[in-house]
């Protein structure tokens, strides 16, 4: 319990932290764009890098935390490194792209590629390690074993990953600046992560409710789009996989974490291609609705297929998948209060101005012309003659 409290209070310092930090920087944008705008570029550099820094230093802070709660030498010490090493290769190649996004796009795609093979062996070696840590422990003690489906946690995924390359699939194109969107994600994904530790309670084999803790993401992929919400999303999916940390097969890792929370994505869709995009709370509602209950559907596919055991422990004999639906219910409460919260914001003319604003047009120079591109939109609105004091790719 003592621990519990300490890793609460972690989450609440920060919160504080990263609101302030938002606050901080506001003032000081505030401040230059009405007396050196010329400075901007500067500041958006130092925001880069203290919002990733703040990032990767909350990673490894609850990462050492949960680390340290942990018994020695067994359970989840057996793979907890590869996730960590996985997270960390993705804040690391956030801060890359946001630094090289002040150079030039070629430089931006390079990071990228990067960025995406280290991730992609990571995510490889993770899986090594799930399996090896699933044929050592689970298969011989057998606790878990008799009642897992493998082909169905096969089948599920397979949905899941369907369900995932649609939503990305379905997304528009944004044309939003790459910096501001690779600060942003870090922004949403350090409040998600900050917020996910005020638990309001939390359930014995995994899952919590929390206080908001998905509405940042949510309002990041309405604001930037499905395509990148989609990556967003799935990266802090893998972060919760240290925060929580209860894996039994690779398969069931998936359903319950990066496929789980990628399908919050789904949150964006209705700001792109449905007529409810011209209002913004109504496609919030519809979307958030839709994100949340894809998500309930990857718990609840992983719950019916590998936590058969404790559906027989509370006497729900062969009847896996109603024990899965009413255990896995927490994520609808946490709905609600995601609801509650994003209404709330929503409902203020100043916070949709902003999102407006954070929406806008993106200035880009293509053969000695300026061409000016609606954030939701993929033609150019205005085009003019380049001159040498154009600033390529700023924010309008």
């Amino acid at each position: 319990m003592d621990f519990d409290i300490l890793v609460q209070k972690m989450g609440f310092a920060m919160l504080y932290t990263v609101v302030a930090l938002i606050l901080a920087f506001g003032l000081v944008a505030l401040l230059l764009y009405k007396y050196r705008k010329d400075r901007l570029k500067d500041l958006a550099k130092v925001g880069i890098g203290t919002v990733l820094g703040v990032a990767i230093i909350a990673t490894a802070l609850f990462a050492a935390a949960t680390f340290y709660d942990m018994e020695a030498g067994g359970g989840a010490m057996d793979y907890f490194p590869a996730i960590l090493a996985l997270v960390l290769i993705a804040l690391i190649g956030a801060c890359l792209m946001g630094v090289a996004s002040m150079f030039s796009k070629f430089l931006v795609k390079v990071a990228a590629v990067v960025t995406g093979l280290g991730m992609a062996g990571g995510f490889i070696a993770l899986m090594v390690v799930l399996t090896r840590y699933f044929n050592d422990n689970i298969v011989n003690d057998g606790y878990y074993y008799d009642y897992l489906e493998q082909n169905g946690l096969i089948v599920g995924v397979v949905v899941m990953l369907l369900i995932l390359v649609a939503i990305y699939a379905v997304g528009k194109k944004r044309y939003v600046n790459d910096t501001k969107s690779v600060v942003y994600g870090a922004i949403a994904i350090a409040m998600s992560f900050a917020l996910s530790y005020v638990r309001l309670f939390k359930l014995p084999q995994g899952g919590s409710v929390t206080f908001a803790s998905l509405l940042p993401l949510m309002l990041y992929c309405a604001m930037f789009g499905t395509r990148r919400g989609v990556l967003v999303c799935v990266v802090y999916g893998f972060l919760q996989a240290l925060q929580d940390t209860y894996i039994i097969h690779p398969l069931q890792f998936l359903l319950d974490y990066p496929l789980a929370f990628g399908a919050i994505s789904a949150t964006g869709i209705f700001f792109e291609r449905t007529p409810l995009r011209k209002n913004k709370l109504a496609a919030f509602i519809v979307g958030a609705i839709l994100a949340v209950v894809l998500r309930y559907a990857s718990h609840v596919l992983s719950g019916t297929f590998a936590f058969g055991k404790y559906a027989v422990e509370e006497g729900y004999v062969d009847k896996f998948l109603l024990y899965a639906l009413a255990y896995n219910s927490f994520t609808l409460v946490d709905l609600a209060i995601d609801l509650a919260a994003g209404i709330l914001l929503l409902l203020s003319p100043a916070f949709r101005r902003q999102m407006d604003i954070t929406m806008q047009t993106r200035v880009v120079e293509e053969n000695g012309e300026i061409f000016v591109y609606d954030g939701d939109d993929e033609t150019p609105a205005v085009t003019a003659q380049a001159s040498d004091d154009d600033a390529v790719a700023e924010e309008k």
